[in-house]
């Protein structure tokens, strides 16, 4: 009698955990399925459709996901052109990163028994950036550029405090776009001085841009620097830049025209995905017990090799311009993850030693008992605890776009019509009204994020 209540416990407790992992399941299909559906909206451009979506379903984010709640809702907002409802969510998003920087120690404690998905998720570093980048180019819209150099100096003290935390090991130290971006919003405030010294330091950032992540600095970057050393008299950087490419600049040309920047998002940015790798563990005996362990890792849903045509059409002047890459978000996730991985790697086998050793002192208890059938569903229960808590932290920034790609035209004063089109056939914009002052700045946004 005694027996058959054992076998019957622990039949229930393989259900209760089989059940357990059963809701799991279903609410990572859930989420997985509100995703595909979010991404679909977005490839067409239905951006308001993909916010109406992320806000009804705001349950399957829970809790630990509020950031990403945020960021997501942040950035369809941005894409569709409502700077302020953009910003609220983002700053939601920030002030949430805050708090949880000082993360709780019983949670960081918790999560090296379980996984890192009980730990709400503040972000990758890059994807913490991003937010101020964003919320500066939402102010540079509005034309409120004193408000976008607060979000860019924020920026820098961000990427300071990364480098600090990992010794300056990290590749991701500086930001070569948001560097050009607060160049272009200094010039347009009248700080020439200022934008001078921020677009050198973006065409340096950018030569370790091309080493790190493939992406070279755009090229009218060298004609900004040559045209803000000459409005500066500072002869030697002029004929220094100049000989590197930059174009001479007629300082009288200064009032006589004005800029409009054109920022193209590109394609969707990378998914993290779980991966399984093998790890060995010798008990006492000597004897090797290998088992898997769970880590995540950045797969592009972009390949590159979009281009796009723009044209600017007056009244009585039309001009052209080809966008350059200028931010690679693919290849600087991978890169991040891939710079942290061994610290992963170290906590998940730390975890899965622990999950073992308790798997192994749990089942030699089980061998204390008559009932055969009782070890086996017992041994099955356990087995499936382990499996189940064994999982990768896979949440990232999914609705970010995979590249940012710049071109930049001086032009003179006066309404202007852009067009855009990409090289594959599958995108245009037709009818982008610009209003061009003389020596400001005009920030157009266009987003082909598919």
């Amino acid at each position: 009698m005694r027996v058959c209540l054992r076998v019957r416990l622990y039949r229930q407790q393989a259900l209760w955990l089989v059940t357990a992992l059963s809701f799991f399941l279903a609410g990572c299909a859930g989420t997985e399925a509100l995703r595909r559906e979010v991404d679909a909206n977005i490839a067409r451009g239905n951006y308001k459709q993909a916010a109406e979506l992320i806000r009804k379903n705001d349950k399957l984010y829970g809790e630990k996901n509020e950031v990403l709640y945020n960021l997501d809702l942040g950035l369809l907002y941005h894409y569709l052109g409502e700077p302020d409802s953009s910003n609220t969510y983002f700053f939601r998003a920030e002030r949430k990163i805050d708090e949880l920087f000082t993360k709780s120690i019983s949670q960081q404690a918790l999560s090296f028994i379980i996984n890192d998905n009980i730990i709400p998720y503040d972000g990758e570093d890059f994807e913490k950036v991003m937010v101020n980048v964003f919320l500066a180019l939402n102010f540079a819209q509005k034309g409120d550029f004193d408000g976008a150099l607060v979000e860019a100096r924020k920026v820098d003290i961000k990427l300071r405090e990364y480098a600090r935390q990992y010794d300056d090991k990290n590749t991701y130290r500086e930001d070569a776009f948001i560097r050009y971006i607060t160049g272009a919003l200094y010039e347009s405030s009248g700080e020439v001085n200022d934008a001078f010294i921020a677009y050198r330091n973006a065409y340096r950032t950018y030569e370790r841009y091309r080493q790190q992540y493939g992406v070279n600095a755009p090229g009218f970057l060298l004609d900004d620097i040559v045209r803000t050393a000459t409005l500066m008299d500072f002869t030697e950087e002029r004929e220094e830049f100049e000989q590197l490419g930059g174009k001479p600049y007629d300082r009288t040309m200064r009032f006589e025209e004005g800029t409009i920047l054109v920022i193209t998002y590109v394609g969707h940015a990378p998914k993290k995905e779980q991966i399984r790798p093998s790890v060995s563990i010798p008990d006492t005996a000597g004897i090797l017990h290998t088992f898997q362990i769970a880590l995540p890792k950045f797969v592009p849903r972009y390949f590159g090799g979009r281009e796009y045509s723009i044209e600017a059409v007056s009244a009585t002047d039309s001009l052209s311009a080809v966008p350059e890459v200028a931010q690679d978000i693919t290849a600087i996730a991978s890169k991040a993850l891939d710079e942290r991985l061994a610290m992963i790697y170290l906590k998940s086998g730390g975890r899965a030693v622990l999950k073992f050793l308790a798997a192994e002192k749990a089942k030699s208890e089980l061998k204390k008992n008559e009932s055969k059938l009782a070890n086996i569903f017992g041994s099955i229960a356990i087995d499936l605890l382990i499996g189940a808590t064994e999982q990768a932290d896979t949440r990232s920034w999914q609705t970010l776009p995979a590249q940012i790609h710049l071109a930049r035209i001086q032009t003179k004063p006066g309404a202007y019509t852009l067009r855009v089109k990409s090289s594959d056939g599958l995108f245009a914009v037709r009818g982008l009204s610009v209003n061009v002052r003389a020596g400001r700045t005009s920030f157009v946004i266009v987003d082909d994020v598919r």
